[in-house]
């Protein structure tokens, strides 16, 4: 088998024109399957982020009437019992961020529509997302704050700005009135439309004043000191919570619908993947089509002197493994700098697609994932072709005639 082995080896170096046509082959297919994956990968990544960022956080911890019916009215209590909870996780939970929020209706000088009220915590937001990063105009908010900020769309639409008067009415906790003046102090761009257009921040204590809900919150955002054990910790805090009143749920429950529109377009990439894994073995299967042919001869001979099928055979196929393997290899060692490079520095779209991705809530760039998995599965996936394309060549060993025959 030694022997065997060590001849393959020095078959793929005797022809090298040859060889480096095959490991070719194999590697373009591995950097188009990569680098497609990534960048579709990538995408999705940057609008989950910003939705976790933005919205729902890893967990939050929700009255359990909130899910199925956000209304102002099913808001949960923050007290010591929750608190003293939450110590538990300490180890687990890197910080947390209290939010209540609900729609109003937000009045300029000329003009009225509806608004989406969120009261935070000024510096507890901070650690979640970058608000004042994303500022356009003014200040951000402080913890004891009167004033409002407003995203770009919602100032845009009402001609308001900084020293602007913004009037909300709506309905508070259990009916209570919700009106009130605030100044507008700030103009923020948010990657979420639907925030941009709506979106109004208050101070925590301010907003739970608005509403007449003190010591209450829409919900409470954990983010965990790991990301990948959140499922975990969602399920031990249920444990723990009274369910007659609380609920934990992690951004999966919250994200259905964008997560369900994520798999059918996953599944229209899969079936371009799957054309191009077609295109990439009927390539790879010309390559080695083209060295059999140049190799019937030599192959008769090796037979006609002694060597046996199965041995010859099995030369191939470790040909084959050395080719599809160093293809793989090198398809990887390039690959992986180019999709850490775009990950690091997406690329910056231009034109009508930038409103037209807006539209769909997604930021204006295209960066590339580099989550281990893709570089295994595409890897894998083209070794394993081009194996099996290296068994057409162990067939024709088998079926060879030589005078002997």
């Amino acid at each position: 088998m030694k022997t065997l082995i060590k001849l393959a080896w020095r078959n793929i170096w005797r022809n090298k024109r040859r060889s480096f046509i095959s490991i070719a082959s194999v590697l373009f297919a591995v950097m188009f399957a990569v680098m497609a994956d990534s960048f579709e990968r990538g995408t999705y990544e940057i609008s989950i982020k910003n939705m976790v960022e933005f919205s729902t956080g890893y967990i939050q911890i929700q009255d359990v009437l909130y899910e199925e019916e956000p209304s102002i009215d099913n808001i949960l209590l923050y007290d010591d019992e929750l608190l003293s909870i939450l110590e538990n996780f300490e180890n687990d939970i890197g910080y947390t961020v209290p939010r209540i929020q609900s729609f109003v209706l937000a009045a300029g000088e000329t003009k009225t529509r509806g608004a989406f009220v969120m009261g935070i915590d000024p510096v507890k937001e901070l650690n979640l997302n970058d608000l004042d990063e994303r500022l356009t105009q003014g200040e951000f908010l402080s913890p004891n704050d009167d004033a409002v900020v407003i995203g770009e769309g919602l100032a845009r639409v009402m001609n308001l700005g900084i020293g602007d008067t913004l009037i909300l009415i709506g309905q508070g906790f259990r009916g209570v009135n919700a009106a009130g003046m605030f100044p507008v102090k700030g103009i923020v761009s948010l990657s979420i439309p639907d925030m941009n257009n709506n979106a109004v921040y208050m101070s925590l204590g301010k907003a739970q004043w608005f509403f007449g809900a003190y010591d209450r919150l829409s919900s409470l955002i954990i983010m965990p000191n790991n990301p990948r054990h959140t499922n975990r910790i969602a399920e031990s805090l249920n444990q723990e919570l009274d369910s007659e009143w609380y609920r934990a749920l992690t951004w999966e429950e919250m994200l259905v619908d964008l997560l369900r529109m994520m798999e059918v377009d996953r599944a229209g990439s899969r079936m371009i993947a799957y054309i191009l894994y077609i295109v990439i073995a009927f390539g790879l299967f010309g390559t080695i089509l083209t060295m059999m042919l140049e190799r019937i001869k030599e192959f008769k001979m090796m037979i006609s002197i002694g060597m046996k099928r199965f041995q010859l055979a099995l030369v191939c196929l470790f040909e084959s493994i050395f080719l599809s393997f160093i293809g793989v290899l090198m398809g990887l060692f390039i690959t992986f700098p180019i999709a850490l490079y775009f990950n690091l520095n997406p690329i910056q779209l231009s034109g009508d697609i930038v409103d037209l991705m807006d539209d769909f809530g997604f930021d204006a760039i295209v960066p590339t994932s580099v989550a281990p998995d893709i570089f295994f599965t595409e890897a894998l996936t083209v070794f394993i072709i081009a194996l099996l394309i290296g068994i057409y060549p162990i067939i024709k060993v088998y079926r060879l005639k030589t005078r002997r025959d």
